[in-house]
């Protein structure tokens, strides 16, 4: 191959890998940037954002809509969380039904669709995650970001050499610092993640979520999401549609 040939080839090939990248380029910045639609039911009576309850995160991409369903009637309250892992659609489409269709007899209910924002804003491309998952509905077809385990390296980095949890000193593998489910109860000065889990303490404590650790007797919210967080008594009741849920 003369001088001049290899020369052709380098720069077709530099041309190629360059339009390759813009390709990618667009399509992840598509998918960090597409927004999900949420109808808000008639059962929602406020709406907050995290950085209510912890202001430093006011504003950043975890500063996730809190969506406040208050029957007005004295009761339990009940707090479920979606999409802390957002490779797993259960969890977020779950709350979205609730936010969209719940309504109360009794006590509140505090929703989060997506605890962990960043996280639902990257994929995992290389282990033939899709970007985007759809739903058929009687309205038309409903489109989902498929998130992945960890928040995105965009909003937290760099990672440590090992994970020291907080405050158990437990050592874990150093992606997790960046995966919603390993960074309880968080805090307050560590990376995003940490601080959204600090965040959602002070949601608990503020608007005095009740927590029980013991196997509910009755169908309870864990029914539509693994993530819930459930109130002490049977305090409560929901509505979804034609089923009706006691907070167990």
């Amino acid at each position: 191959m003369t001088d001049r040939n290899l020369m052709i080839v380098k720069i077709v090939s530099t041309i190629l890998v360059g339009i390759a990248l813009i390709i990618s380029g667009i399509e992840f910045y598509n998918h960090r940037n597409f927004q999900e639609p949420v109808v808000i039911g008639p059962g929602v009576t406020s709406v907050k954002t995290l950085g209510d309850y912890y202001t430093p995160l006011k504003g950043t991409i975890n500063d996730t809509n809190i969506y406040i369903i208050d029957s007005g009637v004295p009761g339990g309250t009940a707090l479920v969380i979606g999409r802390s892992h957002p490779e797993e659609p259960a969890t977020n489409l779950a709350a979205k039904i609730l936010v969209e269709n719940a309504s109360l007899s009794k006590g509140r209910l505090i929703v989060a669709i997506t605890a962990n924002q960043s996280a639902s804003r990257v994929t995992r491309p290389g282990d033939a995650y899709p970007m985007y998952y759809t739903i058929e509905t009687p309205w038309g077809e409903s489109k989902y970001r498929m998130g992945d385990r960890w928040s995105s390296p965009l909003d937290s980095w760099p990672d440590p050499e090992t994970y020291v949890h907080y405050p158990s000193g437990q050592l874990l593998a150093y992606m997790d610092i960046r995966n919603f489910n390993r960074t309880w109860p968080g805090r307050e000065n560590g990376m995003i993640t940490e601080q959204t889990n600090y965040a959602f303490m002070n949601l608990i404590r503020e608007e005095g979520v009740d927590v029980s650790h013991r196997s509910p007797r009755r169908l309870s919210l864990s029914t539509l999401s693994k993530q819930s967080i459930l109130p002490i008594e049977g305090r409560g009741h929901c509505r979804v549609g034609d089923q009706r849920y006691h907070f167990n």
